[in-house]
């Protein structure tokens, strides 16, 4: 069964650390300035900085749980989360603390008529065959359940290598890898979907297609940097909205 809103916001790639207080804020003011008539709020990944698992708390994560669970309670916003390639091991036990409900990879939902798929979106940047093989790994239920095992000091270790093995890689070789055009092509024909929304990229934008005389749309949200990102979708249609991060007005 696909759910159907008349509205919804999405949100990506926010990076919640304690070392960007600022992005912290601008998070927090966020979901103070949510609309009531918010249906459902979508966050597609990358959440936080990195997540390696829920029973590792920090004073920043009790605080998100809290602020998501109070924003589902007082406004009666409907939340769901589509895990990133930081924070794929968020698990059932956070997702309950907030209130909110765990998406596969690409989960349809109905919004204002538009048949619409959400997902992070890593999987379509299918040129990148070393992070895809990685992905591939990485995710099975195996594997994951091996690593969540591992003491909590070790699996800190472990990601904040990977984090530094990342932006050491980057700074040797700054290309950003995109999503392979043949590839979201065919995920629309698989999907059945007119729109779709997803993070990941970093770049912010709404491409437009005619595939197979349909016109389809994709819609990418940006990370929280040096500004925010965040979309809307409602009966006047999609839109994609920027915001400073020292000074957020939405």
């Amino acid at each position: 069964m696909t759910l159907s809103f008349d509205n919804a916001l999405f949100i990506s790639d926010i990076h919640l650390t304690e070392n960007r207080p600022d992005v912290v804020r601008a998070f927090f003011a966020f979901l103070q300035w949510v609309p009531e008539s918010t249906e459902a709020l979508f966050i597609l990944g990358d959440f936080f900085e990195y997540w390696v698992g829920d029973d590792l708390t920090t004073e920043l994560a009790d605080s998100v749980a809290a602020g998501l669970a109070q924003l589902a309670a007082t406004k009666q916003v409907q939340l769901f989360f589509v895990a990133g390639n930081r924070d794929f091991a968020l698990g059932r036990q956070y997702a309950s603390r907030c209130q909110m409900t765990l998406l596969s990879d690409e989960a349809r939902f109905n919004i204002a008529g538009t048949a619409l798929v959400v997902t992070h979106g890593d999987q379509y940047c299918s040129d990148d065959v070393k992070y895809q093989r990685f992905r591939k790994v990485i995710r099975q239920p195996l594997v994951l359940a091996t690593l969540l095992r591992l003491p909590k000091k070790r699996r800190i270790r472990l990601a904040e290598r990977m984090r530094a093995g990342s932006r050491s890689h980057f700074k040797a070789n700054p290309v950003f890898v995109d999503v392979n055009e043949q590839t979201i092509a065919a995920a629309f024909a698989r999907l059945d979907c007119t729109l779709m929304v997803h993070g990941h990229t970093h770049r912010a934008d709404i491409h437009r297609y005619v595939l197979d005389t349909r016109s389809h749309t994709r819609l990418v949200l940006g990370d929280w940097h040096r500004v925010g990102w965040y979309a809307q979708l409602d009966a006047t249609g999609h839109s994609l909205h920027q915001f400073a991060i020292d000074d957020p007005t939405f």
